[in-house]
C-alpha cells in the first residue's frame, strides 16, 4: 500500500514511518521542512515533499500526484497557548485542508492523530485519586487551546467522514514518551522521556513534585504500531474516534522505580505530591482502550519495563 504521512519527520511521525516501511509499504512524507535527522536510517526509502499543509491548493496537488490510499495526518502545532491564531490555522485549518485534498484525490482513508487533551481537564472520578478510565463516549470539554484545536479538528474529520467517501478516523493518544522528544521539544511535556534519557546518558534529573500523580503513558513505538494498525485495516472503522492507551495509569514514583530497575545507578529524584508537569489544568488521566482492542485487536506491546529497556538501549547505542 502507498501511504502519505504529514508530519512524518517529527518525533511520532518518524516512528510511524519506520513502522510502515518495516511492514513493506511505500511511504511519502509531507513536511514544512527538510530536517531528516530523526529518520536518518530510513531517509532514502521515503519520498519527501516539503510544503505547507495550510496551503490547500499546494497540498491537493501533492496528494493528487502521490495518490496514497491512506493519509496519516500527524502534522500539528503544539505551542498553542502562546500562539492561538497559528494553532487554529494549523491544527484545524490544516486538518480541513488534508481532508479536502483527500476528497479531491480519491483517498480511501484519513487517520488523524488526536490527543487525550480533548478530555482535559480530568476532574471528579476521572482525576486524582480514582483515575477512572475515560471512554470515547465521555464529554469533550477541553479548556487549553491545544485540546480545543484537537477537538475541533476531530469535528472536521467527522464531518468529512459523513459527507464524503473518505473514511475519517481520529486516534486519541495517552501521554507519549520515547526517543526524539528531547531533540525536538522543550519543557515539562518531556518529563517522562527526560526521566529515562538523561540518567541513561549519565546525567541527573529531578522531578520537583508529582510523585503521587498517575497518568496513562504510552511508548512511541506503540503509537506507531496503533497508527499502522488502523491505517492498514482492511475494513472501514466503525467509529470516528478511538482511545489509544498504555493500559493503566502509572504513578511518577512507580515510573522512577522502573527506571532504577533498568539503570540502578540512575541519578533520579522525584518529589512528592501531584502535577509533575506544573500544568494549569489536569491532563493526568486513564483512558479506556476497550474499543481499540475489540475492533482492531490492538494492545500495547511495550509495558513500562520493556519500554524503558528499549529506550535505554537506543540511548546507549547513540552514545557508543
Amino acid at each position: 500500500m502507498r501511504l502519505m504521512v504529514t508530519g512524518g519527520l517529527g518525533v511520532n511521525g518518524s516512528w510511524v514511518v519506520r513502522e510502515l516501511l518495516g511492514r513493506g509499504h511505500e511511504v511519502a512524507i509531507v513536511e514544512n521542512r527538510a530536517d531528516t535527522s530523526l529518520i536518518e536510517d530510513v531517509a532514502e526509502k521515503v519520498e519527501l515533499v516539503v510544503g505547507d499543509i495550510c496551503d490547500g491548493e499546494e497540498l491537493t496537488r501533492a496528494v493528487s500526484r502521490l495518490r496514497p490510499e491512506c493519509i496519516i495526518h500527524l502534522a500539528a502545532f503544539v505551542d498553542c497557548e502562546s500562539n492561538p491564531g497559528t494553532a487554529i490555522s494549523v491544527n484545524v485549518g490544516g486538518t480541513a485542508a488534508v481532508c479536502a485534498a483527500a476528497v479531491a484525490a480519491g483517498v480511501r482513508r484519513v487517520v488523524y492523530t488526536s490527543s487525550k487533551a480533548v478530555y482535559a481537564p480530568a476532574t471528579g472520578k476521572h482525576g486524582f485519586p480514582a483515575y477512572e478510565p475515560i471512554s470515547e463516549d465521555d464529554d469533550l470539554r477541553p479548556v487549553g487551546m491545544y485540546g480545543i484545536t484537537k477537538a475541533a479538528a476531530e469535528n472536521v474529520m467527522e464531518w468529512y467522514g459523513r459527507n464524503s467517501a473518505v473514511e475519517c478516523v481520529s486516534l486519541r493518544f495517552a501521554t507519549v514518551f520515547g526517543p526524539g522528544r528531547l531533540q525536538r521539544h522543550s519543557g515539562p511535556i518531556n518529563t517522562y522521556s527526560s526521566m529515562i534519557e538523561l540518567p541513561a546518558s549519565g546525567r541527573a534529573f529531578t522531578v520537583e513534585q508529582g510523585g503521587d500523580e498517575r497518568d496513562d503513558i504510552i511508548y512511541v513505538l506503540d503509537v506507531a504500531d496503533a497508527v499502522a494498525c488502523v491505517a492498514l485495516a482492511p475494513e472501514p472503522p466503525r467509529h470516528h474516534a478511538y482511545n489509544v492507551a498504555g493500559g493503566r495509569a502509572v504513578s511518577v514514583r512507580d515510573f522512577a522505580d522502573a527506571i532504577r530497575r533498568v539503570i540502578p545507578e540512575a541519578a533520579l529524584e522525584v518529589g512528592p505530591g501531584l502535577n509533575p508537569m506544573k500544568m494549569e489544568a489536569s491532563y493526568y488521566m486513564a483512558l479506556d482502550g476497550t474499543r481499540m482492542e475489540e475492533e482492531f485487536g490492538w494492545r500495547p506491546r511495550y509495558d513500562v519495563d520493556r519500554a524503558i529497556r528499549h529506550y535505554c538501549e537506543l540511548v546507549k547505542s547513540r552514545l557508543s
